[in-house]
């Protein structure tokens, strides 16, 4: 009943929202980033909006760090690779799952714009999925 309500409370707070924030790197915004984790409510069923190569589980602790080893990693090989940095976000996703999306945009050599993503899936109390490709070669 009560995960009921934190599910309602996080939709209707970020069901309008593009967003939740966006910035240069996600170093930036390590606190808040944790803080949006553990507000995420449960969802019945993991389901990623994309194919991913890559799960990891685990707890709040676990995830988090992993998730700031992989984006800070991402955003070093991409600069080392002299791509420039469009934006670092983190955007709410209501369906299938209530989950976050933590994306990366950036300009390949050739000019073209790419964007690398992985979403996180709250599964219980304490459980947390991971769906990556920061681990993948660009």
């Amino acid at each position: 009943m009560a995960e009921t309500s934190l599910k309602q409370d996080f939709v209707e707070r970020y069901q309008d929202v593009d967003r939740i924030w966006s910035g240069h790197s996600f170093l930036a915004y390590m606190d808040g980033l944790k803080a949006l984790l553990a507000e995420l409510p449960e969802s019945a069923a993991a389901i990623p909006t994309k194919e991913y190569h890559y799960q990891m589980a685990g707890n709040l602790d676990f995830v988090y760090g992993e998730m700031l080893y992989s984006l800070s990693g991402t955003e070093g090989l991409l600069r080392d690779k002299a791509f420039p940095l469009l934006e670092c976000y983190i955007k709410p996703l209501l369906s299938p799952s209530v989950a976050l999306e933590c994306g990366i945009r950036y300009r390949t050599k050739e000019g073209e714009e790419k964007t690398r993503t992985c979403e996180v899936v709250r599964t219980d109390v304490t459980g947390y999925i991971l769906f990556t490709d920061y681990h993948r070669p660009l």
